[in-house]
C-alpha cells in the first residue's frame, strides 16, 4: 500500500489534502476514514492541536498510524465493526480523503455518518473528477487505460462527475455547503493535436468544452452537512477558478524551475572548484602512476587467486548446505515413517484380526527393513550426480562420513553437519513459515481489547545514555502493541548524553499513555527501575530493558494468560536475540517453571511480567545486585507465592533482547559483574530458605550456576536394587565399581535374581549373599521389571531407594552423594543421573515426554563436550520423568504413589508412569549432570526382537497415550516449539497449534 504513503506539503495550494486541512478548525474531534499512515492526522494533532480518530482497513499501515493519531481503528469502512469501536463518540469534522471511489457502495457509508457528527459538524471529502478532459480525449481516442495511481487507479470502483456527484451527496441525505477542485488545465497545443490524431480539428468552440470547470477539474473538494430535504436542485453551482488560483499553479512549477536551476549552478561551481582541485593533484597522482602500475599486476594476481579460491569456497558451502537438507530430509523420513508405523499400529486395534497380524507380521518388518536403503538412495540420487563432477570431493567427504558412521551413525553425521551450518537461517525460515500460524486474528484482538476482565499492564523501563535509534526502536515496539490496556513508565537515570530527553519528551508528548520521570542523579539500574516502578498503576508490571523490543503481539498474549489464569502472579514468555542488523537469532523456547533450571539460571528473564502487588510486597529491586537485579526480584517473588499454581509461561518468542557487546545479551563474558550478582542472589535465597548449599558458576558451561547441597550430618542408608538375570560378568562390573569408586558408603545391596540358569551367575549369587549389607533375592517368575523392583523394595531397609540396572558402571566418585542431597529435599521426588554409553554419547539426559511417542531421552547420542540446547545438558534442572536404569528416591515417596504398576507396565515405561505419579503428587523429579555413569544399554535382557516381545511393547504404549494422552503432548518440562521427532530439541516445523506436532 506504498502509493497511499502520501507527503502533506501546505505550500501546495492545489493539492486536495491541503485544502481539507485547511477547512478544519483547531481543537477539532476529528475522525479519519481510511487515515493511510497518518500523514494528514499528524499534522492536524501537532500544528491544530486536534483529537484525530483513524481508521484503516490496512493492518502495517494502521500500525504506522498508531504513532501519530489519539486512536486507531482497524478495520473496512464498509463494514460496522469499526462503528461498534466508535461507541457514542460524536466528531466535529468527518473526513473522507480519496476513499468513496474505492467503495462498492459508498452511498452505504455516508448514510451512517450522520449520527458521528456533533451539532453543526461537517463532512468534507475529496473525489476525483470522472469527467476531466484528459478522460475525455482517451475515450474519443478509444482508450481506458487504469493505471496505478492517479484519475483511473485500477482500485477505483466509481468515477463522479458533476452531476453524479450530485446525486450521490442528495441521496446520502448531506446538503453540500461548498463545493470546489484543484484543477489541471490540459493545453490547446496538447488538445489540437490529439484530436488531430483522430481525424477532428478542433474549433474555438470545441476548445472551449475542454477548458469548462468541469473538465479542468482535477479533484473535487466537497464540505457538506446533514440535510435529509435536500434535493439535486439545491447543488451548488461549479464556477471558473479565478485567474490567482491558475497562476498559482505555474507559479509553483516556475519555483520549481528555479530552484532546479539555482541547484544546478551551485552544482557547477562545485564542478569547477572540484575541477581546480583535480589539476594540482594531477601531477602528483602523475608520480604515483608508476609505482601503482608496477603493484597492479600482483594485485591483479592476488584478486584471482582470491576470486578463485572464494568461487570454489561457496561451491563447497553449497554442495554441503544441499547434502545437508537432503540428510535431514532422510532423517525425517526416517524417524516420521517409524512414528507413523507406531500410530498406525494404535489404530489397527479397530480393524479386522488378519489386518492387525499382517502388519505386525515378521515378513512386513523384513520387507521394510530390506526396502528402506532404495528410498534412501533414491533420496541422494540428485546429490550423486552432482558430486560426480569433484570425484575428490566425493573421496574426502566419503571418508568422513565413514569415520562418523563409525563413532554414532547417523546421529553423528547429523551433528557434524550443524556445527557448520546456520542456525540463524534456519530461524529465520522457521519465523517466515511457522511462527506466523499461531498469530491472532483481527476478531481476536478486537474482542481481548473489549474484554470485561482486561488487565492493565504498566510497562517498567529504566534509561540510560542509550543509542537514539535503540531507543525510538525500542519505544516504537511498544507503540505496536496490539493489545491497548497499557501504560509505559520511563525512568532516565540522569542520562549525559541530549538526545535521551529530545526524544523522551517528544514521545511523552505525543502519547498519553507514556510517563517518563528524570533523576537528578545516577543510581543505576536497580533504582531506576524502581523510580519507574513508582509511576505504574497497572494491575501488573513488565519489565523491558531501553534497547530491547517486544513482539507486537506480545502484551496480547500476556492479557490472554492473565484472563485465562487470574490466579497468576508471574507470566514470563520465550525469547530471542535481535542483532544490529535487526536479525533475530539464539532463540531459548524454555519449559514452563522449573525450579531446579531457575537456580541454575535465571529462566524467567525476558519477558517477566509480575503482579504489582507482589512486587510492592517485596519492595522492588534491591540495590547491589547489577547486573542480575531481575534474576534477584524474581527469586524475591517466588519465595511469597505457590510458583506451580501461580507461575504461567507462555510458549511464544514475546520479547527480542538486543545483542550488543555491552549487553548482557551477547554473550556470559559482557558484563562481569552479572555472574558475581547472580551467585548471591541465589545464596540469598537458599539461605532464607534455611537451605544450606554451596553456590558455584558451573564448570561445564560459562555463566550458569551449580549448587551443591549439604549431607545430611548423617547419612541415610540408601538400598541400591538391581535386577539381574544370567549377567554374571556386567552384575560383577556394576557392583564392584560401586564398591570401588563411591564416596558415599552408607549403602545395601539387594540383588534380585529372576530365573538365572548360568552356573557362573548362581555362584557369583551365592557370594554376594554371603557378603555383609548384601541381600541376594530370588524372583521365581516371568521377567516383570515392576514387580521385581516391587518385591525389592519389600526387603529393602534404606530410607532411601536406588533402582539400578545390573549394566551400569560408576563414573563419578561423588555420584551417589550428588543424587542423595537432592533426593532428601522435601520437594523432591525422583533423582535421575548422567548416563553415558561406553564411548562417551549421551544415553540420558533426562526423558522427555511424547518423544518419538510415549517418551525419549533427552540429547540422545550427543557428545561429552556438547552443551546441549540452551546449555540443559549440563545444568541441574526439573525433568517430568528420568529412567530407572538409575534412580534415586525416599521411600516415603515410592510407597505413596503406589510403586511401579506391575499389573500394566511389565518392562516399558514403568519409569516414566512412577515419574508421572509422582509429579502429579505435587513432587519434583530432577535431573543432575553432576551423577555421571556408563550404562551398557540392555545388555542383559536384549533387545524387542520377537513378535511377542513388539506386541507386549505396542499394548504398553498404548496404555500410557490412553493414560496420559495430553500430558504426553504438552511436557511441562519441554516447549512445543522444539520437536518430538528428535532428541537434539530442534525446532519443531509444524507450529504450535498443530495437535499432531511432530508425534
Amino acid at each position: 500500500m506504498a502509493e497511499y504513503d502520501f507527503k502533506l506539503d501546505l505550500n501546495v495550494e492545489n493539492n486536495s489534502h491541503t485544502q481539507l486541512v485547511k477547512r478544519i478548525p483547531a481543537g477539532s474531534r476529528v475522525l479519519e476514514l481510511g487515515c493511510a499512515t497518518g500523514y494528514m492526522s499528524d499534522y492536524l494533532r501537532r500544528e491544530k492541536d486536534c483529537y484525530v480518530v483513524g481508521v484503516e482497513i490496512d493492518r502495517s499501515m494502521a500500525n504506522r498510524a498508531k504513532a501519530v493519531c489519539d486512536r486507531v481503528i482497524v478495520g473496512d469502512v464498509q463494514s460496522r465493526g469499526w462503528l461498534k469501536s466508535l461507541g457514542d463518540e460524536r466528531f466535529d469534522i468527518i473526513t473522507c480523503a480519496d476513499i468513496l471511489e474505492h467503495l462498492r457502495n459508498p452511498i452505504a457509508l455516508l448514510k451512517k455518518l450522520p449520527h458521528l457528527l456533533s451539532d453543526g459538524g461537517i463532512l468534507l471529502a475529496s473525489l476525483p473528477n470522472g469527467a476531466h478532459a484528459s478522460l475525455r480525449l482517451e475515450l474519443l481516442e478509444g482508450r481506458f487505460t487504469y493505471e496505478d495511481t492517479g484519475l483511473l487507479d485500477r482500485t477505483h470502483l466509481h468515477l463522479f462527475t458533476y452531476s453524479s456527484l450530485r446525486e450521490m451527496f442528495a441521496r446520502s441525505g448531506f446538503r453540500v455547503n461548498e463545493l470546489t477542485y484543484t484543477f489541471h488545465d490540459m493545453a490547446d497545443s496538447e488538445i489540437e493535436k490529439r484530436l488531430e490524431r483522430m481525424g477532428f480539428e478542433a474549433s474555438e468552440r470545441g476548445l472551449a468544452l475542454f477548458h469548462t470547470p468541469d473538465a479542468a477539474a482535477f479533484q473535487y473538494i466537497v464540505s457538506a452537512t446533514p440535510d435529509s430535504s435536500v434535493t439535486v436542485e439545491k447543488f451548488p453551482v461549479l464556477n471558473d477558478k479565478p485567474m490567482q488560483a491558475s497562476v498559482e499553479v505555474y507559479r509553483n512549477l516556475l519555483d520549481e524551475l528555479h530552484q532546479a536551476g539555482s541547484t544546478a549552478e551551485t552544482r557547477l561551481k562545485m564542478v569547477e572548484e572540484r575541477d581546480r582541485i583535480l589539476q594540482d593533484q594531477q601531477q602528483a597522482l602523475g608520480t604515483l602512476n608508476d609505482e601503482l602500475l608496477r603493484h597492479r599486476e600482483a594485485m591483479e594476481n592476488a584478486i584471482r587467486e582470491a576470486r578463485e579460491a572464494y568461487n570454489a569456497l561457496a561451491k563447497e558451502r553449497s554442495l554441503r548446505s544441499e547434502l545437508q537438507s537432503q540428510l535431514q530430509i532422510m532423517d525425517r523420513s526416517n524417524r516420521s515413517m517409524n512414528h507413523d508405523l507406531f500410530w498406525l499400529k494404535n489404530d489397527l486395534k479397530h480393524t479386522k484380526k488378519d489386518l492387525r497380524a499382517v502388519v505386525n507380521s515378521r515378513g512386513w518388518r523384513v520387507y521394510m527393513a530390506l526396502t528402506r536403503p532404495l528410498r534412501l538412495m533414491r533420496r541422494f540420487a540428485p546429490e550423486l550426480k552432482k558430486l560426480r563432477k569433484e570425484p575428490g570431493l566425493i573421496r574426502d567427504w566419503s571418508r568422513e562420513a565413514a569415520r562418523l558412521w563409525k563413532l554414532g551413525g547417523l546421529q553423528a553425521i547429523r551433528e557434524q553437519l550443524n556445527t557448520e551450518s546456520s542456525p540463524t537461517y534456519d530461524y529465520s525460515l522457521w519465523i517466515r513459515d511457522v511462527e506466523p500460524v499461531g498469530v491472532p486474528t483481527l476478531e481476536m484482538v478486537e474482542q481481548l481489547n473489549e474484554h470485561p476482565d482486561r488487565p492493565f499492564i504498566s510497562i517498567v523501563m529504566p534509561v540510560y545514555n542509550v543509542d537514539e535509534y535503540l531507543l525510538r526502536a525500542a519505544l516504537d515496539s511498544v507503540l505496536a502493541q496490539s493489545y491497548e490496556n497499557w501504560e509505559l513508565c520511563i525512568a532516565d537515570d540522569a542520562s549525559t548524553r541530549p538526545h535521551i530527553k529530545r526524544v523522551l519528551d517528544e514521545y511523552m508528548r505525543r502519547y498519553k499513555r507514556i510517563k517518563v520521570i528524570y533523576r537528578e542523579e545516577n543510581g543505576h539500574i536497580s533504582n531506576a527501575t524502581n523510580s519507574a516502578f513508582s509511576m505504574a498503576s497497572g494491575d501488573y508490571v513488565a519489565l523491558m530493558d531501553h534497547d530491547d523490543q517486544l513482539a507486537d503481539f506480545a502484551l496480547y498474549f500476556v492479557a490472554q494468560e492473565i484472563i485465562l489464569n487470574p490466579h497468576a502472579e508471574i507470566v514470563f514468555s520465550d525469547e530471542d536475540k535481535l542483532n544490529n542488523e535487526e536479525v533475530r537469532f539464539d532463540h531459548y523456547f524454555k519449559p514452563d517453571f522449573n525450579p531446579d533450571l531457575m537456580r541454575s539460571h535465571n529462566m524467567i528473564c525476558h519477558f517477566g511480567v509480575y503482579k504489582r502487588s507482589l512486587v510492592e510486597k517485596v519492595g522492588g529491586m534491591r540495590e547491589g545486585f547489577e547486573g542480575a537485579q531481575d534474576y534477584d526480584l524474581a527469586l524475591r517473588c517466588l519465595r511469597e507465592i505457590d510458583p506451580r499454581k501461580q507461575v504461567r509461561h507462555i510458549p511464544w518468542i514475546l520479547y527480542h533482547w538486543r545483542a550488543i557487546p555491552e549487553s548482557t545479551a551477547s554473550g556470559g563474558e559482557a558484563k562481569s559483574y552479572a555472574m558475581d550478582a547472580a551467585l548471591r542472589a541465589v545464596k540469598d535465597d537458599l539461605d532464607i530458605r534455611g537451605l544450606e548449599a554451596d553456590v558455584t558458576e558451573s564448570e561445564y558451561i560459562d555463566g550458569m550456576i551449580r549448587v551443591r547441597y549439604q549431607l545430611p550430618d548423617s547419612r541415610p542408608l540408601v538400598s541400591i536394587i538391581i535386577p539381574t538375570r544370567n549377567g554374571e560378568k556386567l552384575l560383577r562390573q556394576c557392583i564392584e565399581s560401586i564398591r570401588d569408586r563411591s564416596d558415599y558408603k552408607n549403602i545395601e545391596f539387594i540383588i534380585v535374581d529372576n530365573q538365572s540358569d548360568d552356573q557362573a551367575t548362581l555362584a557369583y549369587l551365592t557370594e554376594l549373599d554371603s557378603q555383609g549389607a548384601t541381600k541376594v533375592l530370588h524372583y521365581d517368575h516371568p521377567f516383570n521389571f515392576s514387580a521385581i523392583n516391587n518385591f525389592a523394595v519389600e526387603h529393602a531397609s534404606g530410607e532411601l531407594l536406588c533402582f539400578m540396572n545390573d549394566d551400569i558402571e560408576v563414573i563419578s566418585p561423588d555420584w551417589l552423594g550428588e543424587m542423595v542431597s537432592h533426593g532428601v529435599r522435601p520437594e523432591i521426588g525422583a533423582v535421575g543421573a548422567r548416563l553415558w554409553y561406553p564411548d562417551d554419547r549421551l544415553q540420558h539426559g533426562g526423558v522427555v515426554l511424547g518423544l518419538g511417542g510415549v517418551a525419549g531421552h533427552a540429547m540422545k547420542y550427543s557428545s561429552k563436550d556438547n552443551k546441549g540446547y540452551m546449555g540443559r545438558s549440563v545444568l541441574i534442572q526439573n525433568y517430568t520423568a528420568v529412567t530407572a536404569a538409575c534412580l534415586l528416591l525416599r521411600r516415603e515417596v515410592f510407597d505413596a504413589v503406589g510403586g511401579f504398576d506391575s499389573e500394566h507396565l511389565a518392562v516399558a515405561f514403568n519409569d516414566v508412569d512412577l515419574c508421572i505419579r509422582i509429579y502429579q503428587a505435587g513432587y519434583y523429579n530432577l535431573w543432575t549432570p553432576y551423577a555421571e555413569l556408563y550404562h551398557h544399554e540392555s545388555a542383559s535382557r536384549g533387545a524387542e526382537d520377537t513378535p511377542e516381545k513388539q506386541q507386549r511393547f505396542s499394548g504398553e504404549a498404548e496404555y500410557m497415550l490412553e493414560k496420559y494422552g495430553p500430558l504426553l503432548q504438552r511436557d511441562p518440562a519441554y516447549n512445543p516449539n522444539l520437536t518430538r521427532i528428535a532428541e537434539d530439541f530442534s525446532l519443531n516445523w509444524k507450529g504450535v497449534n498443530d495437535e499432531d506436532d511432530d508425534v
